[in-house]
């Protein structure tokens, strides 16, 4: 599941991108440079800079447990709103940098 930011997309799709992993290892929210944002694997594919280069933008890695991604993350709708309100505003202009970090 993918979210395209390049649609009128809502928090609600976001929720169901959240909740379409497990939460059983390290995921991070990444937006390409065509605008979609989907959750990569990052226990099987870390990444480098020259990677995070070729993207538009991503958050901070959510280790295994924190409970990020999954069921309990897509029903938290303070989380998925901060989660939202920093896609919107680092899509389609970025607001600092390419790293995003969602403080909550």
């Amino acid at each position: 599941m993918v979210v395209d930011l390049k649609t009128d997309w809502t928090n609600d799709d976001l929720a169901r991108l959240m909740g379409s992993v497990e939460d059983d290892r390290d995921w991070r929210l990444e937006v390409s440079a065509a605008g979609v944002a989907d959750l990569s694997d990052k226990t099987a594919n870390p990444t480098g800079a020259d990677y995070d280069e070729t993207l538009h933008c991503f958050f901070e890695t959510w280790m295994q447990g924190t409970d990020f991604v999954g069921a309990s993350a897509a029903a938290d709708k303070t989380l998925v709103g901060k989660i939202a309100n920093a896609l919107r505003e680092n899509y389609p202009g970025l607001k600092a940098g390419k790293f995003i970090y969602v403080a909550l």
